[in-house]
């Protein structure tokens, strides 16, 4: 941790206060998260159209980011922001699938707050927020999207459900699986990527990312997971392919057991921290200290197992490039930061300047801001990382905030 992550003494902090837990809490998602943004965004392009029979024997898994599960056996409210009478009943009835093998429930409601927001359009693109990051997203968003025009051509609802569901729930893509061992022939597919619209950033993270083993958890390699791209042939460099999956593989009902068991009880528990009702960052200057106050204010809930939790603000400059840190005093992986970290415990609800506000702090010293041109105006990002079993793990990026450094 130390090699990410140096701390500097906190003299103006104060604690995050204790709430009483109340309702389904939505914030604001950020730019400036790409590496950090939990999101499926699944194109049903032409850049892997490849009905290749695939026959393998492997008793099979998925791979899950237990890190944004629900709790087990929870209620996730789901609303339609827009669609006929048609297809809201085609998703809901597609959704559903999943409540016969893993212990949560769908509710779908009218109005009110919702976890889930479904939203169509003719927009070329099929998207869904993971599991419960969807509870960081303003109420006024939504968190799944589905191209109604194109699935209804395509004749893909279901498989295209059941996929984006599978991701609501907090289940990852399947060729992410670090057993995969997929041999990717990267030219290629970031040529024909491109043909749809799609940049290296985006290959890198929807298509070749390799997640981490315990991601898993204890399962095999999937490659009949409805969770899994279709990969043309042309895209690996031994050939490797797989088809369209139609429909939920037994991989895919074992996984979603595993997840959400009967019994109520998970055996992979990590840390499950929310941030939500994120509204702004206030800065300000505080010329008899000589550095800048900063006040997230937002609400952070917690489940799963016991965790230490960062609360961070990195510094940019105002073209949005991380300002590099000269000393370990204020940083966080190279950038100028400061941060506070908590062990919390499962079952808290706790507010950052929301009573009050300035019940939460954070500080960085003017000399820590190098001066330039590009550092007169600044932008601040709060974000929010974990302390897992094996790895730092980012579960919030803020928007950016402008701020003068003139005074």
């Amino acid at each position: 941790m130390q090699d990410i992550l140096h701390h500097q003494k906190m003299n103006h902090m104060k604690s995050l206060r204790l709430m009483k837990t109340a309702g389904i809490a939505l914030a604001m998602m950020g730019m400036y998260a790409q590496a950090d943004a939990q999101i499926c965004a699944t194109k049903e392009a032409d850049a892997r159209l490849a009905k290749v029979a695939f026959i393998d024997t492997t008793k099979t898994r998925g791979l899950a980011d237990n890190y944004f599960l629900w709790d087990v056996g929870e209620t996730i409210y789901v609303k339609f922001m827009n669609g006929s009478p048609r297809l809201q009943e085609m998703v809901k009835q597609y959704a559903r699938e999943w409540e016969q093998y893993a212990n949560i429930k769908f509710e779908f409601v009218q109005s009110g707050r919702a976890n889930v927001r479904v939203m169509f359009s003719q927009k070329k693109s099929n998207y869904s927020m993971l599991g419960t990051y969807c509870n960081s997203v303003p109420q006024s968003e939504h968190t799944m999207h589905f191209d109604s025009v194109g699935l209804s051509a395509s004749n893909s609802w279901g498989r295209t459900v059941v996929h984006e569901f599978g991701h609501a729930i907090g289940m990852m893509h399947e060729h992410f699986s670090p057993m995969s061992g997929i041999q990717w022939n990267m030219d290629t597919l970031y040529a024909d990527y491109a043909k749809v619209g799609w940049g290296k950033d985006d290959v890198d993270n929807q298509v070749v990312y390799v997640a981490k083993q315990t991601y898993t958890n204890g399962t095999a390699y999937d490659p009949k997971s409805i969770m899994h791209y279709p990969i043309n042939a042309r895209h690996t460099k031994n050939g490797y392919s797989v088809g369209w999956n139609m429909v939920m593989s037994e991989g895919d009902k074992r996984m979603a057991a595993i997840l959400y068991p009967r019994d109520g009880v998970r055996a992979n528990e990590v840390p499950r921290i929310n941030v939500s009702e994120y509204t702004t960052t206030t800065i300000k200057h505080d010329p008899v200290n000589q550095g800048l106050r900063i006040y997230p204010s937002f609400v952070v809930s917690t489940a799963g197992v016991k965790g230490t939790v960062y609360f961070i603000a990195i510094v940019f400059d105002k073209d949005g490039r991380a300002l590099p840190a000269t000393d370990k005093s204020y940083n966080v992986s190279g950038a100028v930061a400061t941060y506070r970290n908590f062990v919390l415990e499962p079952g808290q609800v706790l507010s950052a300047n929301k009573s009050a506000p300035d019940d939460f702090e954070l500080f960085i010293p003017y000399s820590q801001i190098p001066k330039g041109a590009n550092t007169s105006e600044i932008q601040v990002v709060f974000k929010t990382w974990v302390s897992g079993k094996d790895e730092f793990k980012p579960i919030y990026s803020s928007t950016p905030i402008a701020f003068s450094m003139n005074r």
